[in-house]
């Protein structure tokens, strides 16, 4: 699999620019940072035939040190990869299908997004997931990959306008399979595997003229158009796609999912863990108060993005994302901690996500439930549901 991330960052924190939604209690971070980060999570998330990257910086905001430390940066974490940098967003269609020329594999993780984080505590589930969506579906197949709250509840529903309480369409050919969610239809977000067959239908099929593509969704900003809006105006349809929705997150929106109502106290926002690029995060497990300058842990405890006297994250040592494991330096785990407890505690949460908007809950399968459970609970092989 090829991975591809095309952004342009620019927005202001402190002196510099920046569009945020609410972080609540956790600091705001600079784009550049967010975006080492978000990488530093995705060369450890598969190992990739080629990745490419092209990022470019607002040369109103950042200055040349600024793009010669990220370009040395990324040779750094993906040293041992087929990597092709570029300081330049790509936008016309004839770069676009330079872009397809260079992608060497028949799946691509393709980004238009700067801010979604492999949080994983392996990337075997992800790995799973390709071989079977290469060997079981079509070649217009979508894999979602973050915004797992949203997608996983969508599946069968379709989405649910805000200012609605129920669906419009009922999505087709919905099933749960053995390792997913699937149904058809169309998703051009800019954050998902997709075959390449599919990338380049989107791309190579209609002349675009000289309309500018900043990500296929077209949401970056007012007036930027989508795939869509390019394919309805040459009168070319999207072809219909098989997308899996995983039993597990992947992936996670840095600044969280406030857009859906899904606040701080269900799925935050993520933060950068002190120590972090110094590779000196320290981790703390099991205790009740909260210790400054270490990553605090504890399923039992509200999240401190909500609550100041909470918990920088709901998750057990076993869920330790992957791209942390060689960057930390000490854990603290509490000894009177009763794990299994703390593991009941872990996957209540989990379901907190997945019923966190009513208006969903009566198309949740209890079967879909069951396989998000057996799924999570790979992760501690000595637990098992009770029948």
């Amino acid at each position: 699999m090829v991975l591809f991330l095309n952004v342009f960052l620019t927005g202001l924190i402190g002196n510099k620019f920046t569009i945020s939604m609410d972080r609540g209690n956790l600091n705001t971070f600079d784009k550049l940072d967010i975006t080492k980060y978000a990488l530093v999570s995705l060369s450890t998330a598969y190992s990739w035939k080629r990745v490419i990257l092209n990022i470019e910086l607002d040369k109103n905001i950042y200055s040349n040190s600024d793009l010669k430390s990220l370009e040395e940066f990324v040779y750094t974490e993906f040293k041992d990869t087929d990597l092709i940098f570029s300081p330049h967003r790509i936008k016309k269609q004839d770069e676009w299908i330079d872009i397809c020329d260079k992608i060497n594999d028949d799946f691509v993780l393709y980004l238009g997004n700067h801010d979604h984080v492999f949080i994983d505590s392996d990337n075997k589930y992800l790995q799973s997931l390709v071989s079977m969506a290469r060997e079981n579906y079509g070649k217009y197949t979508t894999i979602s990959t973050s915004h797992w709250p949203e997608a996983v509840r969508w599946a069968k529903s379709g989405y649910i306008e805000l200012d609605t309480t129920h669906p419009t369409n009922m999505n087709s050919n919905y099933k749960i399979d053995e390792h997913n969610l699937y149904h058809t239809g169309i998703c051009l977000d800019s954050l998902n595997i997709i075959t390449t067959e599919l990338f380049k239908d989107w791309i190579l099929n209609g002349d675009w003229g000289n309309t500018e593509l900043l990500r296929t969704d077209g949401v970056v900003s007012v007036g930027s158009p989508s795939i869509a809006d390019i394919k309805n105006h040459i009168g070319i349809p999207l072809p219909t796609q098989e997308i899996l929705t995983p039993y597990k997150e992947q992936f996670r929106h840095f600044d969280g999912y406030m857009h859906q109502m899904i606040g701080n106290d269900i799925c935050p926002a993520l933060t950068i863990p002190d120590g972090f690029f110094e590779s000196e995060i320290k981790v703390r497990y099991g205790y009740d108060d909260y210790k400054n300058g270490w990553v605090n842990l504890n399923p039992k405890k509200p999240y401190y993005a909500s609550h100041k006297d909470g918990t920088d994250d709901k998750i057990v040592l076993e869920d330790i994302p992957l791209f942390w494991k060689n960057r930390i330096v000490e854990i603290d785990s509490n000894p009177n901690v009763d794990n299994e407890e703390m593991i009941q505690h872990r996957l209540h949460n989990i379901l907190g996500m997945l019923y966190s908007d009513d208006r969903y809950n009566s198309y949740i399968d209890k079967e879909l439930e069951i396989k998000i459970l057996n799924t999570h609970l790979n992760n501690y092989k000595q637990y098992e549901l009770e029948h």
